[in-house]
């Protein structure tokens, strides 16, 4: 199968993943949306000649300039009319490589588009975001981590606010200083990935070229996705400081490439994320270490901030004791400013996501949770009502009172439920060590095995010996007669191996981790055994 990330480089990788790259995306983009049979999105130039029939004895030169000649004909009012009817406002639905693009953990987004694709891929997504239209909206700190969405020309819900004429154009960075220097900044501080963008835009080609004369050899590369790029196109590009990366030549089969290009790149990302942040919790290290796709003991808190030390000091131990790691974005530290791609790989990680909902700084992470069909808790102040598109989840009401009496009584009912989900989370994990071991992954079956014993000792043990380091329940295993005091020293052995894996890149041969996963699986029949 063709791999589409191979071909993009290693630069341009790492500044995507340090939250260091800012799309750009343009009317070509939008020819991926899905529209009835019979319809497409036009390009600019289809828009340009479609007006240009309209208009008696009119010489059609370039788009920009029917447009304008247009307007000037039958008003503003007519044109916008005419736009949202021939971009198919009511018709057109995101595609497939929108739907793939929105799931990408990108902070903001820059778009010329006057539709409303994005928001809609978003949105079926369910991936919080912010359209940017206006220049007030800047001054409004992104304190929920939403995805931004600068619409630079406006788009057809603010007709006013369109870029779309002659005169829009010319007056841009008149009337807009504080969206160009907006911009502007974006374009020096992050490497631009342009996206369906042709560049023809006087206003945009000006602020890029003026911070081309400014910083000269300084600037940032700028790269561009083509597919089947003729030559006369690259030269253009390149000759605008523009990088292009050639995807193939199968120009038919645009839409889909884009489409498999980010899911790899989502893939890439969220795993690499992880791999260059440093995780400060030994546990949370250990579970991180697995591959994406095996089942982990990570149960992720979205938490109000002011909530933290109350969850930490009361909640995070029941937890523990029954064989999950607690984990919290704040746990693990990521370079850059862009922190939706670490809490989107930390939730896909989990086994449980609990949200207390009773601030609205916790939304932008339940919304990747729902958009990941994650296990929820969610858990809400006593007497505040539940959000109507979370009915259906389990649902725990915290008491307003910190009073001992009333918190002693939450504790006691979430206790009894996280007890229940801990049988579910051994089930879940009790053939992953063998299925790690099928598919060779000999590493992760190793550390697989062990926390799968380290949950079984938990369950079985004393709850009142609090939560214990693995080393000490072994012990504790032993006086209880869970584990034989022979078996000590093997399975000490074993964690060492585990240690090691973890926190270096040493390997495991297949011989040896099968002798572990093994043996560690017979220790814990033997443990059933005496119930």
């Amino acid at each position: 199968m063709a791999t589409y990330i191979d071909r993009l480089p290693k630069p341009l990788l790492d500044d995507i993943v340090q939250g260091q790259c800012v799309p750009i995306i343009g009317a070509g983009f939008s020819r991926n949306a899905e529209l009835p049979p019979g319809f497409e999105m036009p390009l600019w130039e289809d828009i340009g000649k479609h007006l240009a029939q309209q208009m008696r004895n009119y010489p059609y030169t370039t788009p920009i300039d029917a447009i304008s000649a247009f307007c000037h004909e039958f008003s503003r009012a007519k044109l916008v009319e005419q736009l949202r009817s021939l971009l198919h406002v009511d018709k057109a639905q995101p595609g497939q490589a929108h739907l793939a693009f929105a799931d990408l953990p990108f902070d903001i987004i820059v778009t010329t588009n006057f539709d409303f694709l994005l928001e809609r891929a978003y949105h079926l997504k369910r991936r919080p975001y912010y359209p940017i239209v206006d220049e007030d909206q800047l001054s409004i700190g992104n304190v929920f981590q939403d995805t931004r969405i600068l619409k630079i020309h406006g788009d057809l819900n603010h007709p006013g606010r369109l870029i779309v004429t002659e005169d829009d154009y010319d007056t841009f960075l008149e009337k807009y200083p504080l969206i160009c220097t907006y911009l502007a900044n974006l374009l020096i501080s992050r490497t631009p990935l342009f996206i369906g963008y042709s560049l023809e835009d006087p206003d945009f080609r000006q602020i890029w070229q003026i911070i081309g004369t400014r910083l000269g050899n300084l600037r940032r590369n700028a790269y561009t996705f083509a597919v089947g790029p003729r030559s006369v196109d690259i030269s253009r590009f390149e000759r605008r400081g523009v990088k292009v990366i050639s995807l193939g030549e199968n120009v038919a089969a645009y839409g889909d490439i884009l489409r498999k290009l980010f899911e790899e790149l989502r893939e890439y990302w969220l795993n690499k994320i992880l791999e260059i942040s440093i995780i400060t919790d030994e546990e949370s290290l250990i579970d991180l270490s697995l591959p994406k796709d095996a089942q982990t003991r990570l149960c992720f808190f979205s938490l109000p901030f002011e909530l933290i030390p109350f969850y930490r000091s009361n909640i995070f131990p029941i937890f523990e004791q029954y064989g999950f790691t607690p984990i919290t974005a704040d746990d693990v530290i990521s370079p850059g400013e862009n922190i939706i791609a670490k809490i989107s790989s930390l939730i896909e990680r989990a086994s449980l996501v609990v949200v207390d909902i009773s601030s609205p700084w916790v939304m932008q992470e339940l919304g990747i949770a729902l958009g990941k069909n994650r296990k929820i808790l969610i858990i809400k102040e006593e007497g505040a009502k539940l959000p109507s598109n979370l009915f259906g989840f389990q649902c725990f009401e915290r008491p307003k009172s910190m009073e001992l009496s009333a918190i002693e009584s939450f504790i006691s009912k979430l206790e009894q439920l996280v007890q229940k989900l801990s049988k579910e989370l051994i089930d879940q994990l009790l053939e992953e060590p063998m299925r790690l071991l099928k598919k060779k992954e000999y590493r992760a079956a190793v550390i697989s095995a062990i926390a799968l014993l380290e949950i079984e000792l938990r369950e079985k043990l004393p709850k009142d010996v609090g939560f214990l380091p693995l080393v000490k329940l072994l012990n504790l295993a032993v006086k209880f007669e869970y584990i034989p005091r022979d078996k000590l020293p093997l399975i000490r052995e074993w964690i060492a191996v585990r240690n090691r894996l973890v926190h270096t890149k040493d390997t495991i041969s297949s011989n040896k981790a099968n002798k572990i996963v093994k043996g560690i699986m017979d220790i814990l029949e033997a443990i059933r055994q005496k119930e």
